[in-house]
């Protein structure tokens, strides 16, 4: 058999599969996106630490951080310094 002398289609077939792939890879790369919530615990986990500083002047999450508030310390007054 006789090797083809045209290549003219050659570049042709070789886009087609390197758009093939790269679509499969960007079909691939979105749905682990989506399905292990990347995006959400990027934006969504600092905000947590950001809500609690906000809320009660403490670096870590709202519900720690209430009870690290310095109005949540338990403070009593007596008339009596020695008890």
């Amino acid at each position: 058999m006789k090797p083809l002398q045209n290549h003219r289609g050659q570049f042709l077939v070789e886009t087609v599969l390197m758009m093939t792939v790269m679509v499969g890879l960007f079909v691939f790369a979105t749905s682990q996106l989506r399905e292990r919530k990347y995006m959400a615990k990027l934006i969504g986990g600092p905000w947590q630490k950001i809500s609690g500083m906000i809320e009660s002047g403490v670096w870590e999450e709202p519900a720690k951080a209430k009870t690290l508030h310095p109005n949540q310390i338990n403070r009593s007054n007596s008339l009596d310094p020695e008890g």
